[in-house]
């Protein structure tokens, strides 16, 4: 793809993987968004489906920038980012997934507050949307007003060190990174794996001087049914493996491993009791679940010190893991 553009504020990156039936709603709401100094990169990761079609009545059109491009091999969602990111000429960077939308508004509050705040990265409200009509929004995070945090603070948060009144989630499509920054940081997603927004999100939050919490505007993050957070498999445990083996050799390799070590471990222990969930709801006979409960756990010896861990946990927090089902300890 060759590209040749000037004056980009923002450029929205889309990974497209069999996903053309979304694929129009989530352009005609990049299209219109109020921002005029932005860009479309839409990264087709080897899809089945003729993505191309889709995406080249955009191209040309006047208003926003819209370019395509075809990856030689699969990729996953990391790598099609990845691409991305190596295409993007913006001041800012964006993720968009192809299934999901944004506010009208929401690239132009975007800017505008990172301008203000010289932020490395902007987080924004995301509510999840489903096919069935909701009585109340589902808000993973939602943010009423700016609010300025360091990389480290935001961190803790995150990882559920600290509880200060706000959530921070770990997804990257939330989020704006200012490209010096990512460039800087030498921040790339891993290619192939899942769970690959963790580690970048941690890793960017250990770099960020600044992040800002953005008030008025929402991403819209669609709950596919079949995708691929809505099943499970061996994949998963072994992904998921992979990509904390990887951040803790990245906090050791940095000499950072002593200073965060309480936070990889809260980390760790929140997604995999994310992974015990998913193997509950989407493995439906109890060999299966046993099965993949207790591959999990050869797996997750790779990732824990049993001392270390020791440290960071209550006596009754062991006990409920031993006796879930006792609520009064008293004996009488």
């Amino acid at each position: 793809m060759e590209v040749q553009k000037t004056n980009i504020l923002i450029s929205v990156i889309v990974p497209v993987y069999n996903t053309r039936k979304y694929l129009k709603h989530c352009i005609d709401a990049l299209i219109a968004q109020t921002i005029s100094e932005m860009e479309i990169i839409i990264v087709d990761d080897c899809s089945d489906e003729n993505i191309k079609s889709t995406v080249s009545p955009y191209i040309g059109l006047a208003g926003k920038a819209v370019y395509y491009e075809r990856l030689n091999q699969h990729q996953g969602p990391g790598g099609a980012r990845n691409r991305g990111i190596e295409l993007a000429s913006g001041k800012y960077i964006a993720f968009c997934d192809s299934d999901d939308w944004v506010d009208i508004d929401y690239y132009e509050y975007c800017v505008r507050f990172m301008e203000k705040h010289n932020a490395n990265i902007g987080m924004c409200s995301l509510v999840r949307v489903y096919d069935y009509i909701q009585e109340q929004p589902l808000y993973k995070c939602r943010y009423d007003r700016e609010i300025c945090l360091t990389g480290e603070f935001a961190l803790k948060i995150l990882t559920k060190q600290l509880d200060v009144g706000i959530l921070i989630i770990p997804s990257t499509v939330n989020k704006i990174y200012q490209r010096s920054f990512i460039e800087q940081a030498h921040l790339r997603f891993v290619t192939g794996k899942m769970f690959e927004d963790l580690l970048f999100s941690f890793i960017s939050f250990l770099y960020a001087p600044k992040l800002l919490c953005i008030p008025k505007v929402t991403y819209h993050h669609y709950k596919r049914p079949n995708s691929i957070v809505q099943s499970f498999d061996k994949k998963h445990i072994d992904d998921f493996t992979e990509i904390f083996i990887m951040l803790k050799n990245h906090l050791k390799t940095t000499g950072q491993y002593e200073r965060y070590r309480f936070n990889y471990y809260k980390f760790l222990e929140q997604f995999y009791n994310l992974i015990v969930r998913e193997i509950f709801e989407f493995v439906l006979d109890e060999k299966g679940r046993k099965k993949q409960l207790m591959y999990s756990f050869t797996k997750i010896k790779s990732l824990i010190d049993f001392e270390e861990y020791m440290e960071y946990t209550t006596a009754e927090q062991l006990r409920q893991h031993i006796q879930p089902h006792i609520k009064d300890t008293t004996i009488y």
